[in-house]
């Protein structure tokens, strides 16, 4: 039999998607079906005096839901701190106060306009380091700081005592929105075994399961979520959206009901990346080796905790890069403001910090006459080393390999004899874990059902776009030692399959398959018509962890950057993107070609041109035409290479990606400024302003002019 596994077959989805045969959640209408409107708030921190809602009552057909209406009225990721509905006190502009259902979706808006909410206006909490103030106004009982960590390794003031080159920044970066294609959507019933049923875009149906179940107090086993297309993710759907309302609205009026949320409410009230505030302080010696690292980071999570937590964690463990550095302090703070929660968003933490910490490293290498991939090789983590917390890096590292092939590149080679003067090249390295890390609970079970010579695979992994689908038909496929098309999935949905956790953290490939691998086994050992299997990630040995147990297994990329600046406008015209990845083995070169370019084009936006404002607490942006992301337009060519690498634990030698194409793609955009005109860039997105400015000083401008 061909191999399947290493082949770009067409997605099995694909087809059904581009002919509109498969409906997404926004695309579902049901018989004598209620819409849904949120009433909310106009204060972006307040105490709440009263809701009038009596005069909505009295519009025929519409029903009022309040905090009243909620058994348990929290809900949250790590932490259940964030409410249903408020009932007392608003902590960000447009937080949930109430709910109206109404037979048609004018009505709803019309009756939700008819909510009268009595504000007490407190102070506005905007800035995270600020918000640890002793006179900054107080958003939780226990205070704004949520989380702290701490983590010193060896003497960092000896080290940079050795350091020929010390260079210090403060950096900023912004809030930025996921901007999927679909806003959060879903609709909700009662079935015919009078299940309350919710179909809706999300990452993680069995975690919705369990937060309906616990805030409507309804038993586990009277609740089905299923999980449609979703019109895009990338964190963003990783917890309560829509959910626990539709279901709600649906316990308490026995009828159908949908929801969609508008763009300008998704843009407001989302979840977002979190913005952080980032002090960074590195030694290198003459020959390159990184002496010494410092590091503080404010994250600043908005509101509530949402998946703050990890994501500080995750910050912290990248924050140094992917480099063996023998002296480190790194100090992390994870804050309360009076903005919208900020949770997961593709790359988890790590495009913050990585981006102060690989801008200052192409400023160290600058300084030294180093070049910037010599600089990365130099340093750069390999098997038998030690990785960030201490733990031993015994799975697949291929960083030296990727650098190794940026340098040999066409495009590196071609700096040396470019004549543009306004051309500039530029790098950076990144990585990024798999699975979920930290201790945390990490596996997936799968059930394949055998029927004549078709397979039926069950797997509870969401499909958000990224292919995973047609992964998880290869990988059995592969191991059944049959075709693709004898193939079947079913999916996400918590009636019919077993809990496979999020699709986050990059690990639905890895842990997905892995369990698909052994479901296969079993079924083959048994043989009868179904086999299950389990999965885990592996773990380190407490022994080799210096702190907690964060991950043991990451992905790599370098990215190499050809631009054209115009010194009098600061205007930055990509050129030319090359993407170098160490995946392990690639399941589906076409997808994994796929996922890196998306992520290299969010990861420019964030360089360029995306920023959540907020003045006083209320979001400037409220619509796609003022909240600018990358179109066609605004990004070259991206050209995707991988290193050929095998993860000897992974599902025929692969590991996840789908998230390491947005943590460097920043930092060589702005070390290609560095490189060419010494523009110091600390904070995102890149202003135009700052760079003329910049050029203007330094003489570059009246050069061009002349």
């Amino acid at each position: 039999m061909k191999e399947i596994v290493g082949k770009s077959i067409h997605r099995i989805d694909g087809w059904d998607k581009v002919t509109g045969k498969l409906q997404y959640p926004s695309d579902i209408y049901l018989s004598d079906m209620l819409y849904l409107k949120l009433v909310r708030a106009e204060c972006p921190h307040a105490l709440i005096k009263d809701i009038d809602t009596s005069v909505a009552k009295e519009v025929d057909g519409v029903y009022l839901f309040t905090a009243e209406d909620v058994k348990k009225n929290s809900f949250g990721n790590i932490i259940k701190d964030q409410p249903v509905f408020c009932d007392k006190v608003v902590r960000f502009y447009g937080e949930p106060v109430a709910m109206v259902a109404a037979p048609t979706k004018e009505l709803a808006e019309y009756a939700a306009k008819k909510v009268r909410v009595d504000y007490k206006p407190l102070p506005v909490v905007n800035d995270p380091e600020e918000a640890l103030n002793e006179d900054a106004a107080k958003l939780h009982p226990n205070g704004n700081l949520l989380q702290k960590i701490n983590h010193n390794k060896e003497d960092v003031v000896k080290g940079f005592s050795d350091s020929t080159v010390i260079i210090s920044d403060t950096f900023e970066v912004p809030m930025v929105d996921h901007a999927y294609m679909e806003p959060e959507a879903g609709v909700s019933y009662i079935d015919d075994n009078g299940k309350l049923t919710v179909l809706a875009g999300t990452q993680n149906p069995f975690h919705d399961q369990r937060e309906i179940s616990e805030a409507l107090g309804i038993p586990l086993e009277r609740v089905t979520v299923k999980a449609l297309l979703t019109g895009g993710g990338f964190g963003g759907k990783d917890g309560n959206t829509v959910q626990i309302y539709l279901a709600l609205a649906t316990m308490l009026t026995g009828r159908p009901t949908k929801l969609t949320f508008s763009r300008e409410e998704s843009l407001i009230t989302s979840y977002k990346r979190h913005p952080a505030k980032i002090k960074v302080k590195m030694g290198v010696a003459e020959d390159g080796t990184i002496r010494a690292f410092e590091g503080t980071v404010y994250f600043d999570t908005g509101a509530y905790a949402a998946l703050g937590p990890a994501v500080l964690g995750l910050g912290i463990e990248h924050f140094h890069g992917p480099y063996q550095i023998e002296n480190v302090k790194l100090d992390g703070y994870l804050v309360y403001t009076n903005k919208p929660p900020a949770s997961a968003m593709r790359g988890f933490g790590a495009p913050q910090v990585l981006f102060a910490t690989e801008t200052l490293l192409n400023r160290a290498a600058k300084k030294l006459g180093i070049d910037p991939i010599d600089i990365r090789l130099k340093n750069a983590l390999e098997v038998g080393g030690k990785g960030p917390f201490g733990q031993n890096m015994e799975h697949s590292v291929g960083l030296k390999e990727a650098l190794t092939m940026a340098k040999e590149s066409s495009l590196w080679q071609e700096k040396n004899d470019n004549t543009d003067p306004y051309a500039a090249y530029g790098m950076a390295a990144g990585f990024l874990s798999c699975g979920m890390g930290a201790g945390i609970p990490d596996n997936a079970k799968v059930e394949i059902e055998k029927n004549c010579d078709k397979y039926l695979v069950k797997v509870g992994t969401v499909e958000i776009g990224q292919g995973n689908l047609t992964a998880f038909t290869q990988i059995a496929a592969q191991a059944l030692g049959v075709s693709t098309d004898k193939i079947e999935i079913i999916s996400a949905d918590t009636d019919n399959t077993y809990d496979c956790g999020s699709t986050a953290a990059s690990r639905s490939t890895y842990i997905t398959g892995n369990a698909i691998i052994k479901a296969v086994k079993d079924l083959k050992e048994k043989g009868g018509s179904i086999g299950v299997g389990k999965a885990d990630f592996p773990e380190s040995s407490r022994k080799d962890i210096g702190i907690g147990l964060p991950h043991v297994m990451y992905t790599f990329l370098v990215n190499l950057v050809k631009l054209r600046l115009n010194p009098l406008t600061g205007e930055i015209k990509l050129l030319d993107i090359v993407a170098i990845t160490e995946a392990g083995k690639i399941i589906n070169p076409c997808s994994l070609a796929g996922q890196i370019q998306g992520g290299v084009v969010q990861g420019a936006g964030y360089a360029l041109m995306e920023n959540m404002g907020f003045a006083k607490g209320i979001l400037k942006q409220k619509d796609l035409s003022t909240y600018l992301i990358p179109t066609a337009k605004d990004i070259c060519d991206i050209q995707s290479l991988t290193v050929d690498a095998y993860e000897h634990s992974g599902p025929f030698g692969a590991k996840g990606a789908a998230e390491v194409g947005t943590v460097a793609i920043t930092p060589a955009i702005t070390g290609c400024l560095t490189n060419k005109w010494d523009i110091v860039i600390n904070r995102l997105p890149i202003s135009r302003e700052e760079i003329v400015n910049q050029l203007q000083k330094s003489g570059v401008i009246e050069q061009y002019i002349s």
